[in-house]
């Protein structure tokens, strides 16, 4: 069977996220996703099974010293804060640490900065994110470069909105071929490699605008306020310009 499973979704729980678990799950539904992982930044949000029709794989998504590694089919929530207690740890450390805790490790939208460089990484994921609807926003040929790393260190390459809102959900996403929907057979078919990334369309700077000003909303204050939606401004702009 093959499935549409967008593998990168963030919740209200994240500090620039907008939507809630129950949004994210219809917005999943009416775009015609059978699954969503919910990767919440540097948390592990607890999940029902399925929701709304849809079924939800518990994630997390780690920020590193060598930039974001996202965690899938967590077994158990990962130990952030042994992770942490150095400030940002390596991605070495957090590969391993989401093996231990029976999950996947993709080294999330790699080029999305310019100057990045993770072809030079001493460590290596399961996967790498070839397909996210957000990474183009800086570098126009991000996903492309990052495909073409999955092909160079022989690794199945995934896809993934990124989505801050409901809005953005199915942005992006990686098409399975798994013997049914259920966790452990759509992480063995990811690991075997029968997956494609698929980009539906880019997500607008608008969003990303929309939810920065929903972090610094809720980190309060004035200048914060002033900052984020002149930045939201900002972002209208570029969409208009593109």
């Amino acid at each position: 069977m093959t499935y549409k499973i967008d593998l990168h979704v963030h919740t209200a729980a994240s500090l620039d996220g907008l939507s809630s678990l129950e949004e994210l799950s219809t917005a999943a539904r009416a775009a015609g996703l059978d699954a969503i992982a919910v990767t919440d930044h540097n948390l592990c949000t607890p999940v029902p099974q399925r929701l709304n029709g849809v079924l939800l794989i518990p994630g997390c998504e780690v920020s590193t010293r060598q930039g974001h590694i996202t965690g899938l089919f967590l077994e158990e929530p990962l130990d952030l804060e042994g992770l942490r207690k150095d400030g940002l740890p390596q991605g070495g450390a957090a590969i391993e640490e989401i093996h231990r805790r029976g999950g996947v490790a993709v080294l999330a939208h790699p080029y999305q900065s310019p100057g990045a460089a993770p072809e030079g990484f001493a460590f290596r994921p399961d996967c790498v994110e070839g397909a996210n609807a957000r990474a183009a926003l800086k570098v126009r040929e991000a996903n492309e470069k990052a495909a073409a790393l999955a092909r160079t260190w022989g690794l199945p390459a995934v896809g993934g909105s990124d989505a801050h809102s409901r809005h953005e959900v199915g942005n992006a996403y990686t098409q399975i071929e798994a013997g049914g929907l259920t966790l452990p057979e759509l992480k063995a078919a990811i690991l075997a490699g029968d997956c494609v990334p698929v980009l539906v369309r880019n997500t607008s700077h608008l969003r990303k605008g929309l939810s920065q000003f929903a972090q610094r909303r809720r980190k309060g204050g004035l200048k914060n306020l002033a900052v984020g939606a002149a930045y939201v401004a900002y972002c209208a702009g570029k969409d208009i310009l593109r």
